[in-house]
């Protein structure tokens, strides 16, 4: 009997890709597992929707970069996790705080590091590049420069305070607010924001903000080519704590204090009851 037929396996890539490869050798695993996702409307904003993935929520994913258990999206730069494209400025605010932490940071927590000349219209850690807006169609947008194939803030193994981000590095020994220092879309991972308006069955639009796993899919169609990736890697789902209480200061910098308590109240009953629909990479974890 063809098991290959009785039991399909259903990668969700394309069979030649990368993610595949990693998905049929047990590394990571397919992407289309049932979850389980909670409303809720903001308590200070009755149109304003919070979507969020609660399987997600209670995996015990935990960050591996800069260990042996992160081999890296690309496979020839090992050392530099998931920083090999560079990081987009989500907006003014976030160029200036990145801005700001530059000027503090010593030295020698950055391998590459550059400094600004007053008269330079553009800071030497930043470029122009493109960005698909909400219409589909590029425009312009600043993102961290690249040095040798990986964000300038990357540091490489062998440098003083290891592989790892610089801003990262500081942060934790100098107690810095990481939601702070580094670019958004850093500080994010591994939880992905998404944000739109949709028609509510009143005729009312409202904003709905859907807060969940950023995984391969949400780097758009490139994220099939990486040759490894973390979210669906049960190596990475050993941390002690669930993430909605190991990442809440970025959950609440996503989503603010009175909708985190929302979330949290609902999850630490779900905790208490038992029952939950875990994370299969958590569960693999387990065992």
């Amino acid at each position: 009997m063809n098991n290959s037929r009785t039991n399909p396996v259903h990668l969700g890539f394309p069979a030649s890709s990368p993610a595949a490869a990693q998905i049929r050798a047990g590394r990571e695993l397919a992407p289309n597992y049932p979850r389980e996702f909670f409303e809720f409307y903001d308590p200070h904003d009755p149109e304003h929707l919070f979507k969020v993935d609660l399987t997600w929520m209670e995996s015990h994913y935990g960050c591996a970069f800069g260990t042996e258990r992160c081999p890296g999206i690309d496979a020839s730069q090992p050392d530099v996790g998931c920083c090999t494209h560079g990081a987009y400025l989500a907006d003014d605010q976030d160029r200036q705080e990145l801005a700001d932490a530059v000027a503090r940071m010593p030295a020698r927590f950055w391998q590459h590091r550059v400094t600004r000349d007053d008269e330079d219209q553009l800071e030497p850690w930043l470029t122009w590049d493109e960005l698909d807006g909400d219409d589909g169609e590029p425009e312009p947008a600043l993102k961290t420069v690249l040095v040798d194939g990986a964000c300038i803030f990357a540091n490489r193994a062998g440098w003083e305070t290891g592989a790892g981000c610089a801003l990262h590095q500081w942060a934790l020994e100098a107690g810095e607010e990481l939601t702070v220092v580094k670019p958004e879309v850093c500080w994010q991972l591994p939880i992905r924001r998404h944000e739109s308006y949709i028609e509510r069955t009143d005729g009312a639009e409202i904003l709905l903000t859907e807060v969940g796993e950023y995984d391969r899919r949400g780097w758009g169609e490139g994220g099939e080519d990486f040759d490894w990736y973390c979210s669906t890697d049960p190596a990475c789902h050993a941390n002690a704590q669930p993430l909605w209480k190991s990442h809440r200061t970025e959950l609440v910098a996503i989503m603010g204090e009175a909708a985190y308590e929302v979330l949290s109240q609902r999850l630490a009953q779900r905790e208490r009851q038992g029952g939950q629909l875990e994370h299969p990479a958590t569960a693999q974890a387990r065992n």
